[in-house]
Order: structure tokens, then C-alpha cells, then sequence
């Protein structure tokens, strides 16, 4: 599948841009370590020129995000020379100050979205985050709803809310919410010290198909979305993918960061997605230059950017991963769910197709698994097996 993007040739199509780090919450599972501003965050005019070498670049969708974003002095400006200049902008936003007045910006600001973060009923959600975050959201959805502005929803699923995330879609419907995006919460930032609320790889067998229940129920009016670190392939992967995303295929077709996606923090540092660690988590690896440096165009273009997807090869695949049919294709999962878990070279447990074939569901699959697929297995492979 890199050969196809290959041929498409990469383009950023869609971006997450953090404009702060700074934010009113020091949620359990940020991956980013929010709190504090970053040192030496961009001015808003370095803000305002990097909206248009996106747009020139060609980036048709950007999602302005943080830290808290509605922190950021001129979220509202920046969205509205992104609009202004052709990308479809939404926001995300965990509600917690969120007024009227902010919805009649980011209408005029031409945003085609806000988004909030609801992580299960009120007592999940609140411990994850802070007391009463839960009612404030709920009340940011309302304002939002009732002055015509189009709402989502983001829910991370953790072992707090891991039997119960499912029941939050008639609530949401029921507050006038048209599309809701699940997400697993991943070791990784502040999450890397509340482990004890990560679920078990071998849960993807149970929470996968029933994500896909939820996206079989999709219609105009409510759309449920499995975000990139959920899958792969099995008989749910149509659902999961064929059912309100914007993939052009009804098949996970591998991590797109530095293909079609592209992450900007609010120091200017360039990654491939947002979520891949960098400074704040000691790495250096995913960055790829940063904007008060280089130009945008420069360092997309960069010879050797962003190899670890560009440049791939089923050489760096390792464990389940190397024998899996589906190789070509899904080049290991998500890059951010494989570097979270410790699982580079090593394989991808947090993958349905995985646990299928290790727990002998193959009453899940499309097909039988093939001999090498079972065979690992058979032969003591599994966690902690370098392949």
C-alpha cells in the first residue's frame, strides 16, 4: 500500500496543529504532557504565515487543538485565515470554559466543527480529568447545538469505561451530536503513569466488534468513527472502516503519518501526526524540522523525511506482524500505539487480527489464518518474541 501512496504522492491532506500546550486540565491520559505552555510557542503572526504555507501546501482539513486551544489568544484568527484561504477547520476543545461567546467565534471564524472530549458518564469522566468537567461539557455540546454550530464528540476508552463507553450514544444523540470518534487510550505522556487504566491487548477481541456494532448503526443524522489506533482487518474492518471515515478504501491501509497527515506543535516543531512523542517524551526521532527554521514546503519535501512510513519495508516489522497476511498493507498499525507500548520491531498486540488468531476466534475473521500465522503461536510466539 506505501507503493500506492507512493505513486498518489504524499500530500498533506490533513493536519492537528497544538497552538498550546498551556491548558486548565492535567488530564489522566494526556499523551502530551499539557499543562505549562511550551517555551517559546509561536507569535500569532508566525501562526497566521504558518496557516498559509498550509494552504499552500494544499491542506484541505486542520484541526486546531492544544493543550486547550480556546487558551491560545488568537484560536479564532487563526482559524479564520485558514478558512478564509479553503481548509476545512474544526476545533477540539475539553469545554471546561467554554461560553456562548465562543461559539459566535468560531462561527465567524468559518470553523465547520467544535469538538469535546466526553470520557464516559460523569464520574469517569471527572476522575480522568477534574470535578464537574463532565456537566461543562455537556453544557459546551448544548451551546453549540443550540446556535447551529456542528458538534462531535471524542471518547477515549480506558478500563474505567471500557463496559460502558457503548451506552453514551443515545446521550449524545439525544444532545444533538452528529459524529463521535472513539479512541484507546495509550501509555504514553501522563497516561504512562496510570497504566492500571490501559485495557489488555487481549480485550481488543471483545471492545473491536463492538465498536463495529456501533458504526453498522451509523445514518445521516449520527456517525460513530474508529480512530487509527483501532483494528485491524477481521470481519469487523469494513464497519470500522467503511462507515463514516474518510478512508477511500473500506480496509485500514496503514499509518498515513507523512503521507497524507501531518502534526505541527505550538513551538513549530514538525512531526508526521501529533500524536507521535517528541521533546516532552525525550524523543527526537519523529521530528522532522520545525517552522521558524525551514519552511513548510521544506521540510514535507525533504529528501529522507519522514522514513519510517515513507521509506518503509516489511524489514521492520517484526513478531505476528512479519508472518501477518495483511503486512503490505497495514504496515504494523498505528506508529503512535506501536511506539506507546514498546512494540517497535516487536509486533502490534493492540491489533485485532492479532488476538483473533492467538485466541482461536477465527469465528471472527473473514478466513481461516494462514499456516505461518498459526504457527507463530504454535511455536511460543507472542509478547515479547522480537520475531
Amino acid at each position: 500500500m506505501i507503493k500506492l501512496l507512493r505513486q498518489v504522492g504524499f500530500h498533506p491532506r490533513a493536519c492537528a496543529w497544538e497552538l498550546t500546550l498551556a491548558c486548565n486540565m492535567c488530564c489522566k491520559h494526556c499523551g502530551s504532557h499539557a499543562g505549562q505552555a511550551r517555551a517559546a510557542e509561536l507569535t500569532v503572526d508566525q501562526c497566521l504565515d504558518v496557516a498559509d504555507q498550509l494552504a499552500a501546501l494544499g491542506c484541505r482539513r486542520v484541526t486546531l487543538s492544544g493543550g486547550e486551544p480556546t487558551l491560545h489568544p488568537a484560536w479564532d484568527r487563526i482559524g479564520a485565515r485558514l478558512t478564509s484561504r479553503g481548509a476545512r477547520v474544526n476545533l477540539i476543545s475539553n469545554g471546561w470554559n467554554w461560553t456562548e461567546r465562543h461559539v459566535e467565534q468560531a462561527q465567524a471564524a468559518g470553523l465547520c466543527a467544535a469538538a469535546f472530549s466526553i470520557d464516559g458518564w460523569d464520574k469517569q469522566h471527572d476522575l480522568l480529568r477534574r470535578d464537574d468537567s463532565f456537566r461543562r461539557a455537556v453544557a459546551a455540546v448544548d451551546a453549540c447545538v443550540a446556535r447551529g454550530l456542528p458538534v462531535s464528540v471524542n471518547t477515549t476508552i480506558s478500563k474505567l469505561n471500557l463496559d460502558t463507553f457503548h451506552e453514551l450514544r443515545p446521550f449524545l444523540i439525544e444532545h444533538g451530536v452528529f459524529s463521535w470518534q472513539l479512541q484507546i487510550a495509550t501509555p504514553t505522556g501522563n497516561m504512562g503513569q496510570h497504566r492500571d487504566l490501559v485495557i489488555s491487548p487481549a480485550d481488543f477481541i471483545h471492545v473491536v466488534p463492538r465498536i463495529a456494532e456501533l458504526c453498522r448503526q451509523n445514518n445521516r443524522g449520527f456517525c460513530t468513527v474508529a480512530s487509527d489506533d483501532i483494528g485491524y482487518y477481521g470481519l469487523a474492518e469494513q464497519d470500522l472502516r467503511g462507515s463514516g471515515g474518510d478512508a477511500a478504501l473500506p480496509f485500514w491501509i496503514g499509518c498515513r503519518a507523512g503521507c497524507q497527515v501531518i502534526g505541527i506543535e505550538s513551538d513549530g516543531t514538525v512531526k508526521g501526526c501529533l500524536s507521535l512523542p517528541s521533546s516532552a517524551h525525550g524523543e527526537t526521532r519523529f521530528i522532522e524540522g520545525n517552522v521558524t527554521q525551514s519552511s513548510l514546503a521544506e521540510i514535507w519535501g525533504r529528501a529522507r523525511g519522514f522514513a519510517y512510513n515513507r521509506d518503509f519495508t516489511e524489514a521492520q516489522l517484526g513478531g505476528f506482524c512479519r508472518v501477518c497476511r495483511f503486512r503490505e498493507y497495514c504496515r504494523g498499525g498505528c506508529s503512535w500505539t506501536v511506539f506507546a507500548n514498546g512494540r517497535q520491531g516487536v509486533g502490534n498486540e493492540n491489533c485485532f487480527y492479532y488476538q483473533a488468531v492467538r485466541q482461536r476466534r477465527y469465528d471472527l475473521l473473514d478466513e481461516e489464518p494462514t499456516p505461518p500465522e498459526v504457527q507463530f503461536f504454535a511455536s511460543g510466539g507472542g509478547p515479547g518474541d522480537a520475531g
